[in-house]
């Protein structure tokens, strides 16, 4: 079978996974957000939490930018949809390094971009520079550029920078049950998240990864 070729007999996240080296996509939050989320089922967009006790990682001012940002196509604000990222150690991640005991990482597989109305950014979406397209199959990845979402030095180039930031935009909603694992910072996190999960009788893997954080080095550990 020649590199671009789709098996029928393959996921979606293991095709996109051997062509394109991304995946799976990664929702940052803070550990006290967690709650709300097992609440409701899963992680609703901005635009659906202003009753919702909700501490966002982002400043004010990243926010106040991505509320009056219009996605094209869908007549839509980047508030009415759930992002990830494809990338991991986003700037997000950096300018949180003070927090990294209350951040962690949902994780999903690819495979939600098959649900409808995805629409992908191919960069930070607040940038001017960023385009948008819907995901209809997985050759709109190519317009990604993998290497840079992967790469972790970037922080001296603005443009590869924006790149890095690739986002994947759920409409409204995403639900928990789709989260394959969640990461952490360390086993004193882990012992929160699994709390949490327990009080819902929500079942998923919590992975402590300090890998995935800057400026550590501890070990990792798998629950």
């Amino acid at each position: 079978m020649r590199h671009h070729e789709v098996s029928l007999l393959e996921p979606l996240f293991k095709q996109i996974k051997d062509r394109f080296q991304l995946g799976p996509a990664l929702h940052l939050t803070y550990i006290e957000n967690l709650v709300g989320i097992c609440e409701t089922g899963g992680i609703r967009a901005r635009n659906q939490l202003a009753a919702v006790n909700y501490q966002s990682l982002a400043n004010e001012d990243v926010q106040t930018a991505r509320a009056i940002i219009k996605v094209p196509f869908t007549n839509r604000s980047l508030h009415d949809y759930a992002p990830l990222y494809f990338g991991f150690k986003t700037p997000m991640v950096a300018w949180n390094q003070t927090r990294n005991e209350q951040m962690i990482f949902l994780r999903f597989s690819l495979d939600i971009l098959s649900q409808g109305g995805v629409v992908i950014s191919d960069g930070n979406a607040r940038s001017s520079a960023t385009r948008f397209f819907s995901f209809t199959n997985m050759d709109d990845l190519a317009q990604l550029d993998a290497s840079a979402i992967n790469t972790v030095k970037y922080a001296r180039d603005p443009e590869l920078k924006r790149r890095k930031q690739a986002e994947i935009l759920v409409p409204d909603f995403l639900a928990i049950s789709e989260c394959i694992d969640i990461i952490v910072f360390s086993m004193t996190s882990a012992a929160t998240v699994l709390a949490t999960l327990g009080r819902f009788g929500i079942k998923k893997a919590v992975r402590v990864n300090p890998g995935l954080y800057f400026g550590t080095a501890n070990p990792r550990s798998d629950f």
